[in-house]
């Protein structure tokens, strides 16, 4: 097996239908940065949801992309309370209780990708440089707009307690701030090629929402204790799709054999 760095680009642009789905972990504005009072926390291991995404990129050259489309995810939050020893009731009830919620979230996109890294394995074709297999590595970055997919109206509140959650107690309500909101996005994306070919796209982007969509003042109870906070909720997260690179066009003269690959 041969590593090698790449050679030349081409002048060729491609159309690609990039699809792809996964999973995301979303939450509210401060919610790793002690918002609440402890052990309340605006987090859980309960705030992950699932996305859809379907986008159109233009690879303008072997290094620059653009990319517009249509992702579909959750505008989520989540929090937990894990009880101080003091507050809990004997084994085996552990003191952990957590929520996570979410409405359906549209969201219109334009990125704009920049190879950072190529690996090149086993050159089989040393007139047009095609390779057995590549890695490419794309730093992504840009912004767009977010859209709640349902008016949270009929969303009702959360209250629990009951059974071995006696200790434990949450109550919330949801208020729609606004319906259409900004944000921007980074993130990589690793590009497989096999003979030359894009096959398979895995990419981690962390998202920022700019502008509050919802409000969810929650009340919480653990033991004798009481409290209350409002969480943010902009649309802000973390998010790692796997993809399927579909090539609908090719743009611009074929690269002469012995030129640049690709």
């Amino acid at each position: 097996m041969v590593l090698s760095l790449p050679k030349t680009g081409h002048a060729q642009s491609k159309l690609y239908l990039d699809l792809r789905a996964g999973i995301n972990h979303n939450s509210a504005e401060g919610a790793y940065f002690g918002k609440g009072e402890a052990p309340f926390k605006a987090h859980s291991k309960l705030s992950f949801g699932v996305q859809g995404v379907g986008m159109l990129r233009l690879q303008l050259s072997e290094k620059l992309g653009l990319a517009t489309g249509y992702s579909g995810s959750e505008l989520g939050w989540a929090y937990s309370i894990e009880l101080p020893k003091q507050y809990r009731p004997s084994p085996p009830y552990v003191g952990w209780r957590g929520a996570g919620k979410g409405v359906y979230m549209h969201q219109f996109p334009l990125l704009v990708s920049k190879t950072i890294k190529e690996y090149n394995i086993k050159e089989i074709d040393t007139v047009r440089h095609t390779y057995l297999a590549s890695f490419r590595l794309d730093a992504v970055f840009g912004g767009g707009l977010n859209r709640i997919g349902n008016n949270c109206l009929d969303c009702g509140g959360l209250s629990g307690g009951g059974g071995l959650y006696d200790e434990i107690e949450f109550r919330e309500t949801i208020i729609v701030r606004r319906q259409w909101g900004q944000f921007l996005v980074g993130g990589v994306t690793a590009r497989f090629y096999r003979r030359g070919k894009e096959r398979l796209t895995l990419s981690v982007y962390y998202t920022q929402g700019l502008t509050d969509m919802l409000l969810v003042p929650v009340e919480y109870r653990y033991g004798p204790q009481r409290g209350a906070t409002t969480l943010h909720v902009r649309g802000s997260g973390v998010s790692a799709t796997l993809g399927y690179p579909l090539r609908l066009a090719t743009f611009g003269r074929a690269t002469p054999p012995g030129g640049p690959r690709r």
